[in-house]
C-alpha cells in the first residue's frame, strides 16, 4: 500500500510537469483579467406616505430582525455671522436638556433601559433627529421625540455646559495641524459663506437661551419636512405612528431663507501657517461644479482615477508607491445641489520632503488636466467603481438615509440607479473632457501647515506666500 501511494504521488508530479501550457493559459493572470458580467442593480423597494399636514414619509421594510431605524429631517436656518455655533448648541441642548415633562436624566435612563438611541445633529441647512430601537418601542421613542419638539426644556445649566465645551474646542482648535489645514482651506474656498465660517469666542459667548428657543421655533414646523423609517415596520404602521405624534405640526408663516450664493474663492496663492511639528500638511483646492452640471458623473470617475481610488489612483502610485514621499495622498471632487462644490488634494509628509511632494502633486494634477487617463486606467476605474457602488446601499438604513436626502433635495428617488447607469455608460472621452474642463491647476489654492524654515524648498519658489493668523479670538 505504501509503495502504491508513493507511485501515485510521483505520477501526479510528472503529469503536472508535462501538462500542456494551455491548461494554465485558461486561468486569469491577475484579478484584472477576470471577466465580470455587467452589473445590473436597482434600489430595493420602498414606500411613501404623506401626513395630513403635508409631511412626507418614506419606509424601507426589512423584517429580518425586530429593529427599526428612524430619521426626522427638518429644514433649518443657517447661523448668522455674529452667532456662528447657534445650530450646534441648539441641537445638543435639545437632546441633552430633556423636556418640560421629562428631565434629561429620566429621558436618558428610559432610552438606555430600552437599548435604544436618539441623537440630534445640525448643519447649515437642516436639523435632524435620528435613532434606532426595537420595533415594538418605536411608538415610545416617537413620544419622547415629540416631547423634545413640543416641550423642550433648554435648561440654563445644559446651555452653559455646551458653551464651555465649545469654547474649549475653540481654544484647542490649533492643536491639530491637519485640522488647521482643512479649516483654512474651507474659509478660502467659501469666503464669508456659511460653509466657510467658524465659531469664535465672541459668537459662542453671544448665544442666549432666547436665541435657542427662537431657532427651535423656526425649525420645528411642517414645511418640507421628511420623515423616514427602515426595518421591521410597514408603511401603514409608520404613517399611523408619525400622524399620531407629529400630525399637529403646522407650517411657519415665515419661510427659512436660502443659503447665500457662494462668492469667488480667495486668491490662488500659498497660504502658510507655522506649526512646530515634524511634518508638513499640504492641501490644494479650488471650487468645482454644481450637482446639475452635465459632467458630474464624469467628474467622479475623473477624480477616482486621479486620487480617490486608493492604491490604484495616480497620486497614490506616483507619490507614495514610487517615490515614498507620503503615507497618504488623495484627492476628492464634490458637487453641491444648490451651489458649487470643491476639488481638493492633500498629503502629509516629512518637512525635508514637503517641497518635492508639493512639486509632484502639482505636476501630476497638471499632467492629468492636460492628458486625462489612459484607456487602461479608465477601464479599471469604471469596473471598480461600478461594482463597488451597490455597497453604498447594503442595508435598509443606508437606503433610507439616501432616500431622505434625495427627497429633501427634490431629486428623483431613483437617482442611485440612474447614477449607476450613467457611470457605466461613460467613455474615455467623457473623462478626458472632465479632466480638461473641470481641473484648474492655475486656480489651485495651496495651504501649508508646518515649519517653512525646515522645508527642502522655499515656499516662495511656488509663488506668493500669505501667512495665516492663527490667533484665537
Amino acid at each position: 500500500m505504501k509503495n502504491l501511494f508513493t507511485s501515485i504521488i510521483i505520477m501526479t508530479f510528472f503529469i503536472t510537469l508535462l501538462a500542456p501550457s494551455t491548461i494554465w493559459a485558461k486561468s486569469p493572470k491577475t484579478y484584472h483579467d477576470i471577466e465580470i458580467p455587467p452589473l445590473e442593480w436597482s434600489l430595493p423597494q420602498f414606500q411613501q406616505f404623506t401626513l395630513s399636514n403635508g409631511i412626507s414619509g418614506l419606509v424601507v421594510e426589512d423584517h429580518e430582525v425586530p429593529l427599526v431605524d428612524f430619521y426626522l429631517s427638518f429644514p433649518s436656518p443657517f447661523d448668522p455671522v455674529d452667532k456662528v455655533g447657534l445650530s450646534e448648541m441648539t441641537a445638543w441642548a435639545l437632546r441633552n436638556g430633556g423636556g418640560v415633562n421629562l428631565s434629561a436624566d429620566s429621558l436618558n435612563e428610559l432610552i438606555e433601559f430600552k437599548a435604544a438611541n436618539i441623537s440630534t445633529n445640525a448643519g447649515q441647512e437642516k436639523l435632524s433627529i435620528s435613532g434606532n430601537c426595537m420595533s415594538d418601542d418605536l411608538d415610545l421613542m416617537m413620544e419622547l421625540v415629540a416631547e423634545l419638539i413640543y416641550h423642550p426644556a433648554y435648561p440654563d445649566e445644559k446651555i452653559e455646559m455646551k458653551r464651555n465645551t465649545m469654547l474649549e474646542g475653540i481654544r484647542r482648535s490649533n492643536d491639530n495641524p491637519r485640522g488647521i489645514a482643512f479649516r483654512e482651506m474651507y474659509k478660502l474656498l467659501y469666503p464669508g459663506h456659511p460653509w466657510g465660517l467658524e465659531s469664535s469666542n465672541a459668537t459662542v459667548n453671544s448665544l442666549t437661551r432666547s436665541d435657542l428657543i427662537a431657532f427651535h421655533a423656526s425649525v420645528f414646523q411642517s414645511y418640507e419636512v421628511i420623515f423616514g423609517v427602515s426595518g421591521d415596520i410597514n408603511a401603514r404602521e409608520a404613517k399611523s405612528l408619525f400622524e399620531k405624534h407629529f400630525g399637529q405640526l403646522k407650517e411657519n408663516s415665515t419661510k427659512i431663507a436660502d443659503l447665500p450664493s457662494v462668492k469667488d474663492a480667495a486668491e490662488p496663492v500659498i497660504y502658510y501657517s507655522y506649526k512646530d511639528v515634524n511634518q508638513a500638511y499640504v492641501v490644494l483646492g479650488h471650487q468645482s461644479i454644481s450637482y446639475d452640471h452635465p459632467l458630474r458623473h464624469a467628474s467622479i470617475i475623473m477624480n477616482y482615477i486621479l486620487g480617490g481610488g486608493g492604491f490604484q489612483s495616480i497620486l497614490m502610485k506616483k507619490i507614495r508607491v514610487d517615490e515614498g514621499l507620503a503615507y497618504s495622498v488623495w484627492s476628492s471632487y464634490s458637487t453641491n445641489v444648490n451651489d458649487v462644490g470643491r476639488f481638493m488634494s492633500a498629503a502629509s509628509t516629512r518637512l525635508d520632503q514637503a517641497g518635492r511632494t508639493m512639486t509632484m502633486m502639482n505636476e501630476v494634477i497638471e499632467s492629468y488636466h492636460q492628458n486625462g487617463p489612459t484607456q487602461d486606467q479608465f477601464d479599471r476605474a469604471i469596473k471598480s467603481y461600478s461594482n463597488s457602488y451597490v455597497w453604498k446601499y447594503e442595508s435598509a438604513e443606508q437606503i433610507l438615509s439616501r432616500l431622505v436626502y434625495l427627497k429633501w433635495r427634490g431629486l428623483p428617488l431613483d437617482s442611485p440607479k440612474r447614477d449607476l447607469e450613467a457611470y457605466q455608460n461613460l467613455t474615455l472621452t467623457d473623462v478626458k473632457k472632465a479632466a480638461s474642463e473641470l481641473l484648474h491647476p492655475d486656480k489651485l489654492i495651496t495651504v501649508v501647515v508646518g515649519d517653512k524654515d525646515k522645508l527642502d524648498k522655499p515656499l516662495e519658489d511656488f509663488g506668493k506666500v500669505i501667512e495665516i493668523d492663527l490667533s484665537v479670538e
